[in-house]
């Protein structure tokens, strides 16, 4: 009997000084160079927002989450936009700034090795991989989504 082998297909993209790991499916698009309008109030990891297929999608900076400075972040207008695993209204996607344009895989079991948390991780960070052997780190996208909902709130 053959053993069915499951895979996924993901993007490897890069931020500032790491790797982020996305399902593919988790994905709408990618976009670059939009007009991001700031947002008064709003915590240095909330970059904005921008206007997307009409609608204003919060943007989330991973950098900033994983405690890069602002001054050793590029300026580089890169945002892949998620759909809402949570679906919680009005936050029906929101987009992520990278700096890497998305590479895809095609990943079965054996492209996967777990590595450690970091001490310095943020809840944000659900997991660290190694994915066809790029050192990457996997997004709590639940997290990230109550974050934002709590702060798109209060504003």
């Amino acid at each position: 009997m053959t053993e069915q082998v499951r895979s996924v297909n993901a993007f490897i993209i890069a931020l500032q000084e790491q790797n982020l790991l996305l399902p593919q499916s988790a994905a709408v698009e990618v976009v670059t160079q939009q007009v991001v309008r700031e947002v008064p109030g709003a915590p240095a990891w909330m970059r904005g927002v921008f206007e997307w297929r009409q609608a204003q999608v919060p943007i989330v900076s991973l950098d900033t989450l994983l405690g890069v400075p602002p001054e050793r972040q590029t300026r580089v207008n890169r945002f892949v936009v998620m759909h809402g695993v949570e679906r919680h209204t009005g936050l029906e996607y929101y987009g992520l700034q990278v700096r890497g344009i998305p590479h895809p895989v095609h990943l079965t079991p054996g492209d996967l090795e777990t590595e450690s948390l970091r001490e310095e991780d943020p809840p944000e960070v659900a997991a660290r991989v190694r994915a066809s052997g790029v050192l990457c780190i996997i997004p709590a996208f639940e997290r990230i989504e109550g974050r934002l909902r709590e702060v798109l709130e209060r504003l």
